[in-house]
């Protein structure tokens, strides 16, 4: 009985100390290697650190920049796996990533400038606004004489239409003609109806005729 405790105790003792020959040798193999740089190293080569795996990998690269082995806590990993990797692992500078703000910079101030170039376009394109209303003097030309009578199949622009050619519409007299005018603009042909004087029955009179383009 006492033989298989003292076995036992040895065959233990034995296998702890493979596990710890091991360890040692694998961790030394590492240093022989190169140790391997938290802000540098490629996914693939974290991948090949004992305990890590692609998920793993990828946690580190996206907890990027370290100060400290410590710091991989970030990336989710327990103070077991941050232990076991801490001789395998070195934190090197991050100083790749400086550089960039201050390039962005320049790029941001040459943006500026464009605005401004972009300033006097507004202008010209208002210029011609003024020179719109000039489209509505064709419409004093429209009345053939001082009694306006309507060709066959004729329309009447409500919008720019003379007070004599409004008058000359069906159902529409002089009083109408100008309340339609002091109503301008008409989005549609249906907004003559908010005329006074102007209801359903006069409108289908004129519906067929009059436009407002």
């Amino acid at each position: 009985m006492v033989e298989r405790k003292v076995f036992w105790s040895c065959l233990v003792a034995v296998l702890f100390g493979v596990s710890l020959v091991l360890r040692t040798g694998l961790a030394l193999a590492q240093t022989a290697k190169g140790l391997v740089d938290l802000n540098t190293a490629t996914e693939k080569e974290l991948e090949a650190l004992k305990g890590v795996g692609p998920a793993t990998a990828k946690k580190i690269i996206g907890g990027r920049p370290y100060k400290s082995v410590d710091e991989l806590s970030k990336a989710g990993l327990s103070a077991k796996q941050i232990e076991a990797l801490k001789p395998l692992v070195t934190v090197g500078a991050a100083a790749p990533a400086g550089p960039a703000p201050t390039a962005a910079k320049p790029a941001a101030a040459k943006a500026a400038p464009a605005p401004q170039a972009a300033a006097p376009a507004p202008a010209v394109t208002k210029a011609p606004a003024p020179k719109a209303p000039a489209a509505k003097a064709p419409a004093a030309k429209a009345p053939a004489g001082p009694s306006a009578k309507l060709a066959p199949g004729q329309k009447v622009n409500i919008n720019t239409a003379s007070k004599e050619m409004l008058d000359a519409l069906p159902g529409i007299g002089p009083v109408k003609a100008q309340a339609i005018i002091d109503g301008r603009p008409y989005k549609k042909t249906e907004d003559i109806m908010k005329v006074k004087g102007i209801k359903q029955g006069e409108f289908n009179k004129i519906k067929d005729i009059i436009v407002v383009e």
